[in-house]
């Protein structure tokens, strides 16, 4: 995988520079200029459509030569009359252009198109008249129709470039100038088969002060071998066009009597209701015609343009550029909607499939009897890990002592705690005897839960984590079901764990409804499949003779509940949830602190599925090997894939205006996720009104996993690791929970 991404980087990196250098500029002479070198104060001299920048060299008898600037070639002369508008500037712009036989020609020009109907039927028009014209492309446009620009080659009408996608080209910086210019025409190459040396400049014209502004602009075109093109008559049809009132006949007419070769711009895309200038052109071809006017392209009768369209061969370079071009303007949309398609079609299969395993088992769950408490022959130890708690871990403790099933022991093991952990547990401990304290070095989680493990002697291990608050019945719903028949390899049970401090912020109601949403569905599913692929430490309940099997919570990964879980099912254990075992814990109520916790999360479950690889489509393993793992791994993948795409054709879509199709996209797949949640929420037995955070979910869920994965598979790529990010404890939790948390049924209760 490296290599092919050395040699894919090798390639971009031989390819780009080549395909980004002008045509015309093999190796551009001179170093770059700009209005910084010029002055804001250029003199403009001459008259004609075209546009030049000249370094202005005083000779010795009073004469001015006009040079090019970065070849030095002598371009023009002027008499001492010419010269005194120069004063003591190094530079000019020269407006020149028509040849000597010009006489009464009119050139029809055209900025912003193609439109795919306005100039076609400007093209039809053109044809009936036998009228040559120029048109000015948009490379965004030209990679939508190329088939126009086919036919204005086909038909003999001049070709130029007015930019990819309409910059003010003085204000962008010199790559994105020579990108606007040259990928435009390399667009024109491939699809009409000739150069295109002649360009327009969006945003300038003949007037004095937008010559001097976009100066910067015309230098940089110059260098890379481009005439620059302007104009002698400006229709302003756009101002016509934009105006719902307006009509063809409101746009002015050139000045026919003035005899004098005119160059007249008008606009074929880029604005509504354009097929008034197509309308004025019928006009403007009849009147010119009765002042005895003739019609050419700009090539015809400006000889510094001559060239401007020659045949070429197309190259490499040109196919490439064209085709990613192409992927950028044109495939979005088709992209977007394939996506689209895919997403709607995994979110709502995958949905309805886990929605009918979930209400399916919930059914026969419903319906199940369970032994009483009396009669269930099991000894339960409760395990957990603590690591500076002394805030939340009274509180913990004392909602396991109130369990009303008979737990065997409690142990704490304090993880080399620097705060008074250790001593809040003995304060407890000397109230109850069945509460142990174990301390140790600091070794992480993995270790603690392991010599904790190590130290209880119930046939049962219940563990959870030191701010984890359980209901009275919690540990009942758990041991449960070790005490059926058939339960010989149960290796683990896992519960629902819920947010405590879910109403504090809006952070907070996202998990609370990620979670239902979760356990609900997702596991509740996986757990019809006999596939649960992570029982959470949070609350659960482990056989103790499964986990030593399993060599106990392993240090190998940052997910040590995911990674025993799959080490339970290759060791032929059975895993299963529990729906009415609640345990309440706090989640971050800060983005930094949720940040912390899932990138230990993420990063933690792919170590554990990179671990335990071989199960993947793993006919052993059943569904969790051809449908949970895989769905998982397509989780990752897909996002990693498609998500740069995504962002691309999002910003493409919003800038071309399509932001009511992307509200559209975003409110179906609320109204999808709302369907969801409240399956999730019905089946859970929750509060309704989870389903008031959904609109917001989608905000943040989708950014939010994005940076994860991303910064996941850096981090993996790199070869890095990652410490706990443990969450900072408050004891933070609802009003409603410690109220009401000792009361909740075995069959649930609003949260």
């Amino acid at each position: 995988m490296a290599g092919l991404a050395i040699i894919l980087l090798a390639v971009g990196v031989a390819f780009v520079p080549g395909a980004m250098r002008s045509p015309h500029a093999a190796a551009p002479a001179g170093t770059e200029l700009t209005i910084f070198d010029t002055g804001k104060e250029t003199p403009v001299v001459g008259n004609g459509p075209l546009e030049r920048v000249l370094r202005i060299v005083r000779a010795p008898g009073g004469g001015t030569v006009g040079l090019e600037p970065f070849t030095g070639e002598k371009l023009a002369t002027f008499d001492a009359t010419d010269s005194k508008s120069f004063d003591d500037h190094e530079y000019a712009i020269q407006r020149f252009g028509y040849s000597a036989a010009a006489h009464r020609s009119l050139q029809l020009t055209f900025d912003d198109g193609p439109d795919a109907a306005v100039t076609r039927a400007l093209l039809d028009e053109l044809a009936r008249e036998k009228v040559p014209a120029t048109f000015f492309v948009m490379g965004e446009h030209v990679a939508a129709n190329p088939d126009i620009i086919q036919r204005m080659a086909r038909e003999g009408h001049a070709i130029g470039i007015h930019t990819m996608d309409h910059p003010q080209m003085a204000k962008v910086p010199a790559w994105r100038q020579q990108l606007e210019l040259v990928l435009t025409e390399r667009l024109i190459r491939t699809y009409a088969g000739e150069n295109a040396q002649m360009w327009r400049m969006p945003y300038t014209g003949p007037d004095l002060a937008l010559q001097r502004e976009t100066i910067s602009g015309l230098l940089h075109a110059q260098r890379q071998g481009y005439v620059h093109a302007s104009y002698d008559f400006d229709t302003l049809d756009w101002e016509v066009d934009s105006n719902p009132a307006g009509k063809a006949s409101d746009i002015p007419m050139p000045n026919f009597d003035s005899g004098e070769n005119i160059t007249v711009l008008m606009h074929d895309g880029g604005g509504d209701n354009r097929m008034r200038t197509v309308e004025y052109v019928k006009h403007l071809i009849a009147e010119a015609r009765a002042h005895g006017y003739s019609f050419h392209t700009m090539p015809q009768v400006l000889p510094a343009a001559a060239n401007a369209n020659a045949a070429v061969s197309v190259t490499d370079y040109d196919l490439v550029s064209t085709a990613v071009v192409a992927a950028y303007y044109s495939w979005p949309g088709y992209l977007m909607s394939g996506l689209f398609g895919l997403a709607l079609v995994i979110v709502l299969g995958l949905g309805a499939f886990n929605i009918v395993l979930a209400y399916r088992r919930r059914k026969a769950r419903d319906a199940m009897t369970w032994p009483a408490v009396a009669d269930m022959n099991v000894s339960a130890s409760v395990v957990l890990a603590a690591y500076n708690e002394e805030g939340v871990i009274a509180r913990t403790l004392h909602s396991v002592l109130a369990s009303e099933y008979p737990i065997h022991e409690l142990i704490v093991v304090d993880d080399g705690s620097s705060d008074a952990t250790a001593a809040r547990v003995r304060e407890v401990a000397r109230r109850d005897a069945r509460v142990r304290l174990i301390t140790q070095p600091n070794g992480g989680k993995s270790s603690a839960m392991n010599n904790g493990v190590a130290a209880a002697s119930g046939d049962v291990i219940v563990t959870l984590d030191a701010d984890t608050i359980l209901t009275p019945d919690s540990i009942t719903n758990l041991v449960r079901h070790f005490a059926v028949p058939g339960a010989e390899r149960l290796g683990a049970v896992a519960g629902v764990v819920a947010v405590g401090n879910r109403t504090k912020n809006l952070m907070t109601r996202w998990q609370a409804l990620e979670y239902l949403t979760m356990i609900g569905l997702e596991r509740s599913s996986q757990d019809a499949l006999g596939a649960i692929n992570i029982v959470p430490g949070a609350c659960a309940a482990w056989r103790r003779e499964a986990i030593v099997e399993a060599g106990g919570f392993s240090t190998d990964t940052l997910a040590e509940d995911c990674d025993l879980a799959l080490t339970l099912h290759q060791l032929g254990w059975r895993i299963t949830q529990d729906d009415d075992a609640y345990a309440y814990t706090e989640v971050p109520e800060t983005l930094d602190a949720l940040l912390k916790q899932r990138e230990r999360w993420t990063y933690g479950t792919l170590q554990a599925m990179h671990k335990h690889r071989r199960m993947m489509v793993n006919r052993r393993f059943g569904a969790l090997g051809w449908y949970v793992m895989p769905n998982f791994l397509l989780s990752v993948a897909i996002p990693l894939v498609f998500l740069p795409f995504v962002a691309v054709i999002t910003f493409q879509t919003a800038a071309g205006g399509g932001l009511l199709i992307l509200a559209a996209y975003w409110v179906m797949f609320c109204l999808i996720h709302l369907g969801l949640a409240a399956a999730s929420i019905g089946l859970m037995r929750e509060d309704w009104s989870h389903l008031k955070m959904v609109p917001f979910y989608r905000l943040v869920n989708d950014p939010l996993r994005a940076y994860l994965l991303y910064k996941s598979v850096v981090l993996a790529i790199k070869g890095g690791t990652m410490g706990w990010n443990k969450l900072a404890r408050t004891g933070s939790m609802d009003a409603a929970h410690d109220s009401r948390l000792f009361a909740r049924g075995t069959k649930g209760a609003t949260a």
